[in-house]
């Protein structure tokens, strides 16, 4: 759908217009697929958002829309160290996310008030790291969408 949206606009805007508004576009495709600045593409597939770039055949794969995004815009900006950054506070997300749900468990199915104390406890740390890793995701985020505002409200030449 993003290749007919551009086809079309050529036979009305020069093509130097086109590729500066393609390098600045984010859509959404019919099957749900977001295209974003003409080099990547973030698919849902079950739980998880898998990011492909266009000039290569690599793949990321994220937990959250906002996290993959996150990724693209700064990949887009050549920030290796922060779009790795991103990649893995995302991973750690998820992981804790996994253990918070163990150990809800096991506090529910403890037996005795000691184990119950000790699943409370690393409850209690993964839910504060849990917290600190948003918040660090949230400002890579917070930048994120200030560049892509800042790159929206430019008019191309």
């Amino acid at each position: 759908m993003t290749n007919d949206i551009f086809t079309k606009l050529k036979k009305i805007i020069p093509e130097e217009t086109i590729n500066k508004l393609a390098d600045l576009s984010v859509c959404r495709d019919q099957a749900g697929s977001y295209h974003l600045f003409d080099k990547y593409v973030i698919k849902r597939i079950k739980d998880e958002y898998i990011v492909t770039v266009n000039s290569f055949d690599t793949s990321k794969t994220f937990y959250t829309l906002k996290h993959a995004v996150a990724w693209c815009t700064y990949d887009k900006r050549n920030k290796i160290v922060d779009s790795n950054r991103i990649y893995d506070l995302d991973k750690k997300v998820a992981g804790l996310e996994s253990t918070i749900q163990g150990h809800q468990k096991l506090i529910k199915s403890a037996k005795n008030m000691d184990d119950k104390l000790i699943y409370l406890a690393k409850l209690g740390e993964e839910k504060m790291r849990k917290r600190q890793l948003y918040e660090e995701l949230g400002h890579y985020i917070a930048i994120s969408k200030s560049w892509q505002t800042n790159r929206f409200n430019t008019k191309p030449v």
